[in-house]
């Protein structure tokens, strides 16, 4: 019943690297082997850091942010691993700037108490499970939008996608910040996660893996579970009782916010980007978004649909991974 998939995709390496490094690993130096440099934003309650990359010689007018999935222990960004053959260097999310020509900086933001490269600095899990939520990954990604904006370039387009938790994070940014001008929704839910384990369990049950009795036990007890946590909202500290209570309660309620309630105020370009074999995120919930931006009169949406994809946009049979090309689209239509 857990989302197993956010931490498939989390630790899934697109982009990997080989080197030799002599003596001890260094942030910089690991960073500037995958192209980024690092800016921080100095808050009440913690200090924000993101990651800018830029191509060489270039004068960028365009950002694209991605927001990325995340788990109860998030991923640094960067790994370093000793062999015997040296270290190997590993990027834990896509590498998608890699599809993108100058006129664009590529940003990604880490996540509170995290370091950026596993390893270099201490992971301060407390500090992430107290900070974890909607609302700071939104006020997170909204500063950061305003940060760049005035200290580094204010940009022609604010271009944000989020993937798996991130496209939670996008639809509510999107109803913050007025700069972002395309929205990108990539293997999200338009209902809340306890919604979704409901349907995992009733799709279960019509392929006849699971029993009428068990199902409706599974979908009494994953009610209960968020009674529990509406009842606790505030609490910080990760329950081991049940795997889908590994997150902390505020974790949980923060992303009880039906997203369709964020996606229907939001007047910009929309892109959904769905796989029908989502084993994360099931496709069902999402067909109400269509529905009910047609049923408001809205003309701003671009739904789109991987027949045989995966969480991450992999055809469950043949395996070809259609992500960057479903990134690159989503570039050529923020173009028209």
């Amino acid at each position: 019943m857990f989302k197993t998939s956010d931490r498939i995709l989390t630790c899934f390496i697109l982009f990997m690297s080989f080197f030799r490094v002599n003596g001890q690993i260094s942030k910089d130096e690991v960073l500037s082997r995958f192209g980024f440099k690092e800016y921080s934003i100095i808050t009440d309650n913690d200090t924000i850091y993101y990651y800018v990359h830029q191509k060489d010689n270039s004068k960028p007018n365009k950002v694209v942010i991605y927001l990325q999935g995340t788990t109860q222990v998030p991923e640094s960004f960067f790994e370093v691993d000793e062999t015997e053959n040296g270290k190997k260097y590993f990027q834990h999310f896509p590498s998608d700037y890699n599809l993108l020509d100058t006129e664009y900086i590529y940003v990604v933001i880490g996540l509170p108490g995290t370091p950026v490269v596993k390893g270099c600095k201490t992971l301060h899990l407390d500090k992430y499970n107290s900070l974890n939520s909607l609302d700071y990954r939104v006020f997170a990604a909204d500063t950061v939008i305003d940060h760049i904006s005035e200290y580094l370039f204010y940009p022609e387009k604010v271009i944000v996608y989020g993937h798996s938790e991130g496209a939670f994070v996008a639809p509510k940014l999107a109803t913050v910040n007025e700069k972002i001008t395309h929205l990108g929704v990539w293997g999200g839910s338009a209902l809340p996660d306890f919604f979704d384990f409901i349907i995992f369990n009733r799709k279960a049950n019509i392929r006849g893996e699971q029993s009428d009795s068990i199902t409706q036990m599974n979908i009494n007890q994953t009610i209960e579970l968020f009674q529990l946590v509406a009842k606790d909202s505030l609490n910080t500290v990760p329950s081991n009782k049940n795997e889908i209570t590994e997150y902390t309660n505020k974790r949980w309620w923060s992303y009880s916010e039906p997203t369709i309630n964020h996606l229907v105020k939001i007047d910009i370009p929309i892109y959904v980007q769905l796989g029908t074999e989502d084993e994360s995120s099931p496709i069902e919930s999402n067909y109400l978004i269509p529905l009910e931006f047609a049923r408001l009169g809205k003309t701003n949406l671009t739904f789109n649909v991987c027949v045989g994809c995966d969480h991450g946009f992999k055809n469950v049979t043949n395996g070809k991974d259609n992500w960057s090309d479903i990134f690159s689209k989503f570039i050529e239509w923020s173009n028209k």
